[in-house]
């Protein structure tokens, strides 16, 4: 709120960049004022020696500011991924935010601990380094930091640690018009803290289950005394073992970021973050049994050798432009380098194996894979152009962009299957079982192959009625893969045009009701009987729900339902020649045939429920199925039955005060039904189960407070992954605590 008295308006440039549009509009309204008095004194002359001092005007403002430090709420009003448009309840699709307040109660301390606990996100494991997230039936294929894409595919990515986080924003569905190609699953884009114009600091201790022992440092400020350049710098030191023995990891991450206002309208940020982590890694876990229910191993037991190593790096470098202009349009061009390296030599891992005709199933062969050279640079580059443009009498808003992203990875080379030895698993020792020996390394280097895109989009919000808002938008892309070592290899998509429409329809300040139409668009390197590449997968998905916020926008409330079709995966042709030849040696020849669906609902709510109580609850009910698939068993399937019907994510907290004030208690539970998986004639099951959390954080003075947090409250038994063959049980965390010390100046 700004009281600004007629006689001394206040001067723009002296407030915020946000605040400026507010404060313009104070000025107005105080000059027709100043303008007004003497016609109001020549009406009604005053009394001799009465005052002549203009009433106060009352201008009252938001800022236009989407971050969550320091707001205290597990709402968040806007959000940023979705360009053009940052009201959440603008956005026709469901959006979830995890603010600084969630992520700090909860203890969630990298991106995967969050996207474990965000509402209608499934996790899945290739090994114990790279993990795959589900939306939807369908693999999250790609993050954003700060409104870029990045692929963290590979071997060598590295969970973000949320210490340079101020919010994960998650956007359920397909999302073409935000990145181009992908699956109709989910956009994760992560914001980061920026600089503060006041100075501020923090100092942040964590001690574990496990050993665990965690640094953290956050400081920022002015750099100047103008405060037109601000800075800000966040370290961490995290050294871990695990609940296997023989597991551990030692990460260390640093973050810098400093803005400029290069003028009163335009601003430039430069950032720079680097991660490293070492980490002894597990390609795969425990076995099942031979009929594929679990050996019910102890959940300690890790088996591999504590000599492993999984070490890499990753670093990405961020600029930002962004100006203003007078009429409100906004100009902002990005781009971002990103390395994720394997350090030299620093995959060397252990790994087990059944053998084909062994009956006894605690009997296995271990053998020695060493790989290095692993390595994805990927360079991002945006600009949008944005701003309200008016037509028929009424605003409306128009966003003008293009993207170009390029990929250029190399695969690891090495060796594998080496020193096999057999074991009996039950007895197995991860310091003296298997000792370490030396793996012969060629130096050689794998070609480098890449993946590039390039994209124009346009995105109009229209003003129908004054409840009434319909969005239109479409995507021109231009995608390429290349690779030098198999020119064969190397295909293209050139101009495919994704679409995008919506409806928002305000019945009132508090609630909208909304309904969307996306796409998205997978390439794939297949050929139809003419030897032309086929057609890319798409991804159509329709929407429709409804969104609220309450309570002055501290609580946020949304429910939907959803329909992906995911269509033309190429499939056999059983009309066709089998062979066919010269394109398949084997096969009938392929078309664009393959259908797969995914529909359900789910609801949300976030933000405070009265004062002091806050909540994140989300339910999502889902059903996929195959609907056709070159094999004919797959039809009428799940695409992936292991995850659940149902889920249910539930955190909550509360801040009783009085006699009690500085004291905050919090408790959820993550509870899903029941999932299985099959492979050939066995299958794999667990039943629906309940993972329960709790929190008890108090306040000590406005600069310490000491909180401390209980994961799997009463110890649940449960696989977090499980199948029938391979090595693919994983257990979930036995019951952990953790209790954090920090210090605010």
């Amino acid at each position: 709120m700004f009281c600004l008295s007629a006689q001394a308006p206040a001067r723009p440039e002296s407030l915020p960049v946000p605040l400026r549009g507010i404060a313009r509009g104070a000025r107005i309204l105080c000059a027709s004022a100043l303008l007004s008095a003497p016609l109001a004194a020549h009406a009604q002359p005053a009394a001799p020696g009465a005052s002549t001092t203009m009433p106060v005007i009352t201008v009252t403002g938001e800022a236009d500011n989407s971050n969550t430090e320091n707001s205290g709420s597990f709402a968040a009003k806007k959000a940023r991924l979705f360009k053009g448009i940052e009201s959440i309840r603008d956005i026709p699709q469901p959006v979830t935010v995890m603010t600084r307040q969630f992520l700090d109660e909860r203890a969630l301390l990298d991106l995967h601990d969050v996207l474990q606990n965000t509402p209608g996100v499934t996790v899945d494991y290739v090994d114990s380094e790279r993990v795959t997230y589900f939306s939807r039936g369908y693999a999250i294929d790609a993050l954003q930091v700060d409104g870029l894409t990045i692929n963290q595919s590979g071997s060598a990515f590295i969970q973000p640690d949320t210490a340079v986080l101020d919010r994960v924003e998650v956007l359920r569905g397909a999302s073409g018009m935000l990145r181009g190609s992908g699956n109709p699953s989910a956009t994760v884009n992560m914001v980061r803290k920026r600089p503060t114009a006041e100075f501020q600091g923090s100092v942040g201790l964590t001690l574990g289950s496990w050993e665990r022992r965690r640094l953290e440092a956050d400081l920022g400020g002015a750099l100047n005394a103008a405060g037109s350049v601000r800075g800000r710098i966040v370290a961490v030191n995290d050294e871990k073992e695990f609940y296997q023995k023989g597991r551990s990891e030692d990460r260390k991450v640093f973050y810098g970021v400093v803005e400029a206002d290069l003028g009163k309208r335009t601003m430039l940020t430069a950032s720079l973050q680097h991660t490293d982590l070492d980490a002894t890694g597990a390609w795969g876990n425990l076995p099942g049994n031979l009929d594929g229910t679990p050996l019910a191993l102890p959940r300690e037991t890790y088996l591999g050798a504590d000599w492993n190593r999984w070490n890499r790096y990753n670093t990405q470098a961020f600029t930002e432009l962004e100006h203003r202009f007078d009429n409100d349009w906004s100009v902002k061009v990005n781009a971002a380098y990103t390395q994720l390296h394997l350090k030299e030599n620093g995959f060397k891992q252990t790994y087990m194996v059944r053998p084909a005709r062994e009956t006894n199933p605690y009997l296995m062969s271990i053998e020695t894979a060493q790989y290095t050279g692993a390595a994805s640079d990927q360079l991002n580059i945006g600009a949008t152009a944005n701003g309200p443009f008016t037509a028929f009498g009424r605003k409306h808003t128009l966003v003008l962009g293009a993207e170009g992203t390029r990929n250029k990875s190399v695969d690891s080379w090495g060796q594998g299957s080496l020193y096999p030895t057999m074991v009996d698993i039950r007895s197995f020792d991860p310091s003296s079982t298997y000792p370490e020996r030396d793996v012969p390394m060629t130096a050689r280097k794998n070609t480098p192959s890449t993946i590039s895109q390039k994209a124009a989009f346009a995105t109009a919000s229209l003003s129908v009625t004054d409840p009434l808002t319909l969005l239109l938008g479409a995507r021109v892309s231009w995608w390429e893969s290349e690779s030098p070592a198999a020119p064969a290899s190397n295909y293209a998509v050139n101009r495919e045009v994704t679409p995008f429409a919506g409806l928002v329809y305000a019945f009132n300040k508090q609630i909208s009701a909304y309904a969307s139409y996306t796409e998205i668009f997978t390439p794939q390197n297949i050929k139809g009987a003419n030897g032309a590449i086929l057609d890319p997968i798409r991804g159509e998905d329709v929407e429709a729900g409804l969104k609220g916020e309450f309570l002055g926008g501290r609580l946020n409330a949304s429910a939907g339902v959803f329909r992906i079709n995911n269509v033309g995966k190429g499939i056999e042709d059983s009309g066709s020649v089998n062979p066919c030849l010269p394109y398949f040696t084997t096969g009938y020849c392929r078309i664009a045939g393959g259908k797969t669906q995914s529909e359900g609902w789910e609801m949300e709510v976030s933000g405070q429920l009265m004062t002091g109580w806050q909540v994140m609850a989300g339910y999502t009910n889902t059903r996929t199925r195959y609907l056709a698939d070159s094999n004919a068993s797959n039809v009428g399937q799940p695409l992936r039955s292991i995850d659940p019907r149902h889920l249910v994510d539930l955190f909550t907290s509360y801040k009783p005060g009085g006699a009690l004030q500085g004291l905050t208690v919090g408790g959820g539970a993550q509870i899903q039904s029941e999932a299985s998986v099959k492979a050939g004639a066995i299958t794999s099951r667990q039943g629906g189960y309940a993972v329960y959390n709790a929190m008890l954080s108090y306040q000590i003075g406005k600069l310490y407070s000491v909180q401390a947090n209980v994961n799997n409250l009463f110890d649940k038994t449960y696989y977090k992954k499980f199948g029938p063959t391979g090595i693919a049980y994983y257990y979930g965390d036995p019951r952990s605590v953790s209790v954090s010390l920090r210090a605010n100046f």
